[in-house]
């Protein structure tokens, strides 16, 4: 699979999470799982790949989109 398709679907897996992911603890928590699966996946899956995606670039999106649902944790307060 190429890399563009699968920007777009992590682009598109962040829109819907940030969409529809409302509870505070539960944006916290994904979030931080998200940062800490991402920065050990970048460290470990280097430029191996799982069913057509690259694990080294999936743990830099999982890591961008962790940080930006920690960091919007409050959105919906």
């Amino acid at each position: 699979m190429s890399e563009i398709t699968q920007l777009v679907i992590a682009l598109v897996l962040s829109f819907l999470l940030d969409r529809f992911l409302k509870p505070y603890l539960l944006r916290k928590w994904l979030g931080v799982a998200l940062v800490a699966a991402g920065a050990v996946g970048c460290v470990v899956a280097g430029q191996s790949r799982l069913l057509g995606f690259d694990l080294g670039l999936l743990s830099v999106f999982a890591v961008a989109i962790g940080m930006g649902l920690f960091m919007k944790r409050r959105r919906f307060e």
